[in-house]
């Protein structure tokens, strides 16, 4: 009769008619394992979860009913519990994979990215063929801080498994964040081989050339994204600072405005198209409206709290600037734009002392930047000047 209702969906009558027939033979395994399943089926996890201790406490040996104890305290999000029933598992078989994988995916849920990879090691020495247990070392070792072994691991898995995109993917975003644009450029070259119509991994090859200085390269790899898939919003953001970069306004305009038809709220692109309109000083009320948004949405971004300031510097308050400056300065103290911008703003307000002290630091952080030293020559040029003119007055008189 249970089936007969489990067939029909009839969960709550097919529970009914279990509970019976374990009155009739309460060890009745067949019985149990169709009852906890349909327990689960239901949606009553608590049930089930009382069901499955007591067919663990029957049958203490038996892992696939430990087994399926931990499953359901994963679903509960009882992790502890559920990492002493695989502890337990594998005290009886060291090497059992699938309690080894589950145990690796609550130490990556919880952040223990050092007993998820000393799992995951476990799981290679078994077997050294699986990509997908290199490609989660490999993660792994990305998070720890450990790029020269990801790379190894990144590299046996793409070798096991080209078919993969992430895996290229993810190995190329290891040596960005490294700023190895160089060798992630060669990843993701190997990557658009294997996924010529993979858009996401052009657009990334694009960011990569852009960032290794072959915008030429960058611009035909982010319009074969696009022609790919024309709806995501990166693609467009590095094209407009690109063009930004050499000058073409226009173009820049032009990809900035057909994104934000695509991503009217990322913060990213309201971000760059509002800098780009600060740095001219045009359209200033606009470009403020965009900065305010990206802001709401990412406060204590430095690049967003930067561009602020350089609005209301264009508009001609300095101390409002200033306050703006200041405040991602406080979250990028290293940044050699913020350290211009805030001399600049300095110089606005009088204070040359300070406008030279933030210039020269900018310069300790990019010292092949020429516009700097001008300002710098500048600056000290006339207070020569002034102190010609000081003691020029002195003999005179």
């Amino acid at each position: 009769m249970a089936e007969d209702y489990f067939t029909l969906k009839l969960y709550d009558d097919a529970i009914y008619q279990l509970y019976a027939a374990l009155q009739v033979d309460s060890s009745n395994t067949e019985i149990l394992e169709f009852l906890s399943d349909l327990l689960v089926e239901s949606g009553q996890l608590d049930s089930a979860v009382s069901l499955a201790r007591r067919l663990t406490e029957k049958w203490p040996d038996e892992d696939r009913y430990r087994s399926n104890l931990a499953g359901l305290y994963m679903r509960l999000d009882l992790m502890p519990e559920a990492i002493e029933q695989y502890n337990v598992i594998l005290e009886h078989h060291p090497d059992d994979k699938k309690a080894l994988i589950s145990l690796s995916t609550i130490y990556i849920a919880q952040r223990d990215f050092q007993k998820a990879l000393d799992i995951s090691l476990h799981l290679y020495a078994l077997d050294s063929t699986d990509d997908r247990v290199c490609f989660t070392i490999a993660t792994l070792l990305t998070e720890l801080d450990r790029a020269a072994r990801a790379d190894t691991f990144f590299t046996r898995a793409v070798e096991l498994n080209p078919n993969n995109p992430r895996y290229f993917t993810n190995w190329a975003y290891l040596h960005m964040n490294a700023k190895d644009y160089a060798r992630a450029v060669s990843v993701l070259e190997s990557g658009t081989f294997h996924h010529p119509r993979a858009a996401d991994m052009w657009a990334l090859l694009g960011s990569a050339y852009e960032r290794a200085d072959q915008d030429s390269l960058a611009l035909r790899a982010l319009d074969r994204a696009l022609e790919l898939d024309a709806s995501q919003v990166g693609p467009y953001i590095t094209l407009g600072f690109i063009y930004d970069n050499r000058g073409d306004f226009d173009n820049a305009l032009e990809v900035y405005d057909q994104a934000l038809e695509i991503a009217p709220d990322e913060p990213l692109l309201l971000n760059n198209y509002a800098y780009l309109l600060a740095q001219r000083k045009i359209r200033l009320e606009e470009a403020l409206r965009m900065a305010l948004r990206a802001i709401e949405k990412k406060p204590d971004n430095p690049s967003y709290l930067d561009t602020m300031g350089w609005i209301y510097y264009g508009m001609g308050d300095y101390q409002k600037a200033r306050e703006y400056i200041e405040q991602a300065l406080e979250r990028d103290p290293k940044n050699p734009v913020i350290l211009e911008h805030l001399g600049d703003i300095f110089e606005a307000l009088g204070d040359k002392s300070r406008a030279r002290q933030n210039w020269r630091s900018a310069l300790e952080f990019d010292r092949n930047n020429i516009q700097l030293r001008e300002k710098l020559s500048r600056l000290n040029m006339r207070e020569g000047w002034r102190s010609f003119y000081y003691f020029a007055a002195l003999f005179f008189c």
